[in-house]
């Protein structure tokens, strides 16, 4: 279903937020080529910034940066920053981020890291990223004060909670970002359990639940109790088997994961129940679908015998790409184009982007088994690494120039 919107008010705030977002997409989707280049010449590494040292960059900008960021202009919009004294400190919030990430990123070519994929702050950069959150929640709270009077009593002690559960995330970071600190991991494959994946997916679930209910159109959706309780019972089998660990080999291990099969349903049927703005159709469509496909590949690439032979091979850099590139894009588009009252990017540029990301993440799943089966890989120079490198390649620069496309297109706007 779809309904015509005007669009909203875009506040200094969410508009920063949004902008820069944009801009380390296309700052990652530099290094991402840069990766992809030195992946097919390795001769051309730029000094001691080597490939090895590039990976952090690439992947914690597309995390902190164009993930984070348009949340954190749902933050700035939920509050109502823009109604508030505090409207003026949004972007200098916005700023902090975007300062820190720079100090990390440089920190990060030097080699200094805490050697945890996607928690690799340290040091100065740690410390610099602690200010940047403790300044957002500032944001948040002083809106929070002055608006909240003015709110549904529900709204008042929703939001409440959130500044509560928001105050602990920097030393929740801190936390997590020492070495000293790790959660159960599959020793057979140095990764996460499949308890740890079936809890940071619930994350993600509980963001799709409350986009269409706190940003989207009008209706209730169709997740009645039922759902909300698979919802709750699935975080109690979390807590259970992230507490008992275990291996890909383990049964219970297996039944944590399964109970991710049926959100590939419940969230498109729950979305049927909303009349969505018409703008955000074809990021909402890329959305379920690339949702539907990430989490029956995720399932099916755990069993057993099939992520022993992924394990260490590009078939788990194309996941990566999947979950990343094709499904967290998709989120972002649709909440930018949500917030804004516009589409993020046209036909023309959302499409190019998701036939090139659909074509990288073919080539490498197919890289990926063919690693797994011969060391060709490392062995000798073979034809079948190379041209899939360069399709890499060339999926890579279609991607850059829509997202350098929409950054511009936003500019302007």
């Amino acid at each position: 279903m779809s309904a015509p919107s005007p669009a909203p008010a875009v506040n200094e705030g969410v508009r920063a937020a949004i902008h820069h977002a944009l801009g380390w997409l296309v700052c990652g989707n530099t290094v991402g080529l840069l990766l992809s280049l030195l992946l097919l010449k390795p001769e051309w590494q730029p000094g001691t910034w080597t490939y090895g040292r590039w990976v952090p960059v690439h992947l914690n900008i597309q995390l902190y940066g164009w993930t984070a960021l348009p949340l954190v202009a749902w933050l700035f919009s939920m509050y109502d920053v823009g109604s508030s004294k505090a409207a003026r400190w949004a972007p200098a919030a916005v700023w902090a981020w975007t300062a820190s990430m720079a100090l990390a990123a440089y920190g990060w070519l030097a080699g200094t890291t805490s050697g945890k994929i996607f928690l690799d702050w340290k040091n100065g950069a740690l410390w610099g990223f602690i200010a940047a959150l403790v300044v957002l929640w500032g944001v948040l709270a002083v809106a929070w004060y002055e608006r909240a009077g003015q709110w549904t009593v529900l709204r008042k002690r929703v939001s409440l909670l959130g500044l509560v559960l928001l105050a602990f995330v920097p030393a929740s970071m801190v936390m997590a970002a020492s070495p000293h600190t790790y959660p159960p991991i599959d020793r057979t494959t140095g990764g996460p359990t499949g308890s740890s994946l079936l809890g940071s997916t619930l994350i993600v679930v509980g963001l799709m639940l409350l986009l269409p209910r706190m940003a989207g159109g009008a209706g209730k959706g169709r997740a009645g109790r039922g759902t909300w309780g698979f919802f709750l019972f699935s975080w109690a089998v979390f807590i259970i088997t992230e507490v008992r660990g275990g291996t890909h080999f383990d049964a219970w291990e297996m039944f944590a994961m399964l109970y991710l099969l049926p959100w590939a349903w419940l969230i498109p049927r729950d979305w049927r129940g909303f009349d969505w703005p018409e703008n955000t159709a074809v990021w909402r469509g890329a959305m379920l679908g690339w949702w539907g496909v990430l989490v029956i590949s995720g399932l099916a690439m755990y069993a057993p015998g099939v992520l022993d032979h992924l394990k260490f091979t590009q078939g788990l850099v194309a996941h990566s790409h999947l979950a990343m590139a094709g499904f967290t894009t998709s989120f972002c588009g649709l909440l930018i184009s949500l917030l804004t009252g516009n589409s993020l990017g046209g036909w023309k540029s959302v499409s190019a982007w998701h036939l090139a990301v659909l074509c990288m993440v073919a080539v490498l799943s197919a890289m990926g088994w063919r690693e797994g089966t011969s060391v060709e890989w490392m062995a000798v120079p073979a034809g079948w690494r190379e041209a899939g490198l360069t399709l890499r390649l060339l999926c890579g620069v279609v991607m850059w120039g829509a997202s350098a496309r929409w950054l511009y297109q936003f500019g302007k706007s």
